[in-house]
């Protein structure tokens, strides 16, 4: 347990540094918190995508999890950009 404290907080760490994928010319860099908590729980409940490892392998259930993914990816994408955000350039 020691020693996955160290490693914890170096991930927690970077987490923190991360870029915002998402600008808005306008508005302050802590409201993109809350407009991207509020986007991806609405893409969780129209795509039905779960980010989980423990579902056993199978064709089906893959294909069902990237066609889920990709409705996840795209609803979020359009909530981020009804409220006004841009995506940030990639460097």
């Amino acid at each position: 347990m020691k020693n996955r404290i160290p490693l914890l907080l170096l991930l927690l760490l970077g987490a923190c540094a991360a870029p915002n994928p998402w600008m808005h010319p306008q508005l302050p860099k802590d409201q993109w918190s809350r407009d991207y908590s509020a986007c991806r729980r609405s893409a969780d409940r129209d795509s039905g995508y779960r980010e989980d490892s423990r579902d056993t392998y199978s064709p089906t259930r893959e294909y069902e999890r990237a066609q889920a993914k990709r409705i996840y990816d795209s609803e979020l994408n359009a909530c981020m950009r009804s409220l006004g955000y841009f995506p940030t350039p990639k460097n």
